[in-house]
C-alpha cells in the first residue's frame, strides 16, 4: 500500500518571514536615497567640470557640446535643478569679471 501524500502549508508567520526576506534582499540590491543623491551630484559635477575645461581651452565646439549635454541632462531630469542655468550663470559671471 502506498504511503499517503502529506502536504504542509506555511503558517502565516512563516509566509510573513519569507516575504520580509524577499523585501530585504530586494532592498539590498536597490540603491539608497543617499547613494542616488551622491550619484546625481557626481554627474552634475562632471557636467560642470566638462564645461569649465572647455571654456579654459576656448574651444567653442567643446563649449557648445558641454551646453548641449547639460540641456539633455535637464530634459531627462525635470525634477532636479537645471544644470544649464548654472552653466549660463558661470559664463555670465566669467564675462562680467573679465
Amino acid at each position: 500500500m502506498p504511503e499517503p501524500i502529506t502536504r504542509t502549508f506555511p503558517t502565516p508567520l512563516d509566509e510573513m518571514l519569507r516575504r520580509s526576506e524577499l523585501v530585504d534582499a530586494r532592498n539590498a540590491v536597490w540603491p539608497t536615497e543617499a547613494e542616488l543623491a551622491d550619484a546625481e551630484a557626481a554627474v552634475r559635477a562632471q557636467l560642470i567640470k566638462g564645461f569649465l575645461d572647455a571654456c579654459a581651452t576656448f574651444d567653442q565646439v567643446a563649449i557648445d557640446g558641454a551646453l548641449a549635454e547639460a540641456h539633455i541632462y535637464d530634459l531627462v531630469n525635470p525634477g532636479s535643478p537645471p544644470v544649464l542655468d548654472e552653466l549660463v550663470a558661470i559664463r555670465e559671471h566669467s564675462a562680467a569679471v573679465a
